[in-house]
């Protein structure tokens, strides 16, 4: 089977983005005395716009 050029680094690429973005969603705290409600607001905002991104990159940047 033949892939197409920079199909495996584009997946690999798309994956390791979504675990950041896990990760930050992972970190949204519903009562942190040291993370407030706004940060909460903005990790999965981040979160959100990382899960985009690697949509986008793994379909060829359309």
């Amino acid at each position: 089977m033949i892939l197409p050029k920079g199909w495996v680094s584009r997946k690999l690429e798309a994956e390791l983005i979504r675990i950041a973005a896990r990760i930050l969603m992972g970190r949204n705290v519903a009562r942190s005395p040291v993370v407030s409600r706004r940060d909460n607001n903005d990790m999965y905002y981040m979160a959100e716009q990382l899960e985009a991104i690697a949509d986008q990159i793994s379909r060829q940047y359309p």
